[in-house]
């Protein structure tokens, strides 16, 4: 039983020690049927495998639709980040449609331009929420 436990012990210290800060940075431009989107939500995230995914953070796009966020995670492995925006582009009345958009790795520890964010085209897995 001492064995498993100082195992336990070492390997967590281990995990601490190996991890290292990565941080992403994401840059782009929502549009609906050619028109630039204020006011979007855009959410940084961490895609974990064993445990809820971590928020790095939110933000809101500009009247002139651009957005620019920034967020990093402390990772024994890689960070998965996505881009999860929620809006009303294409939405039924009292709903918001919710897309995920992957970024790539090679853009960890980078900037990673999305250039336009087309809100018009339905991503994979997209989900609608109604209030």
């Amino acid at each position: 039983m001492r064995s498993l436990i100082s195992f336990c012990l070492l390997a967590t210290v281990f995990a601490a020690v190996s991890a290292k800060m990565q941080n992403v940075t994401v840059t782009g431009i929502t549009v609906c049927q050619k028109k630039r989107q204020a006011n979007v939500k855009v959410e940084l995230w961490d895609r974990d495998t064993l445990d809820p995914n971590d928020l790095l953070s939110t933000i809101y796009t500009t009247s002139e639709g651009e957005f620019t966020i920034t967020g990093g995670e402390d990772e024994v492995g890689k960070i998965e980040p996505f881009i999860r925006i929620t809006h009303s582009c294409h939405a039924n009345k009292g709903c918001q449609r919710v897309g995920d958009y992957v970024v790539p790795q090679d853009k960890i520890d980078g900037i990673y331009d999305m250039t336009y964010v087309t809100l018009d085209i339905i991503v994979h897995k997209e989900k609608e929420k109604c209030s």
